[in-house]
């Protein structure tokens, strides 16, 4: 059995690579790269018996980054559109999927829809930084339990996959999602639905995945 994923607005797909090396149906909605379906998801409507078992969403973050907007007054951040994370709240409660995730920068979106589900460190799943992040939605919070601390044997997959895509500028290199993020969410939701059993004693098991 395969799981059924949906990844919007995305570009290099990072979030759910994880997912497509192992063997599942991930269907990628976004303006630009390499995409299942090439919209703006403001414009995307799905069927109404359209379902996924997870749905991953990462609005352009510029806006509601707060490292790219020091004062929370600003005129940029005050203003600032909110109609595509209104879009992924639609998708979500069309296609009801068992686990979904909205992802942002820390500390920036909240003050627009409120607190979030949690808040991890990208550096627990190999990026190169802390980079706090919010994660808002139905999350399967076992993956926590699969960190992968930041060295350079557990950066590799990562890295691989990031020097993988030619040309990125320096905003599109920070926009990338840890691979071993999507891995953990992966192999939990793999548990969760497929029963399909967890790596078992944590990291020493999960460390063969990556």
């Amino acid at each position: 059995m395969k799981l059924k994923v949906f990844d919007g607005c995305t570009e290099f797909g990072s979030e759910v690579q994880a997912f497509i090396d192992r063997g599942h149906d991930v269907t990628t909605c976004g303006i630009e790269g390499n995409v299942t379906i090439k919209s703006d998801i403001r414009k995307y409507f799905p069927h109404e018996d359209e379902y996924y078992d997870f749905m991953w969403f990462s609005p352009p973050c510029t806006e509601f980054s707060i490292a790219g907007n020091r004062w929370r007054g600003s005129c940029k951040y005050n203003m600032c559109d909110m109609s595509i994370v209104e879009a992924c709240f639609r998708l979500v409660n069309t296609c009801k999927p068992k686990y979904w995730i909205i992802e942002n920068p820390s500390r920036g979106l909240s003050q627009k829809i409120g607190d979030p589900t949690i808040t991890i460190l990208y550096s627990d799943f190999g990026y190169i930084a802390k980079k706090p992040t919010d994660l808002w939605g139905k999350i399967p919070m076992k993956f926590l339990r699969y960190k992968t601390p930041t060295d350079k044997s557990k950066l590799l997959k990562n890295f691989q996959y990031m020097h993988s895509l030619p040309g990125m500028t320096m905003t599109q290199t920070r926009s990338i999602i840890p691979y071993n993020l999507g891995l953990a969410l992966c192999i939990v939701i793999e548990n969760e639905i497929l029963g399909i059993p967890l790596p078992t004693s944590k990291q020493k098991d999960f460390d063969k995945y990556i």
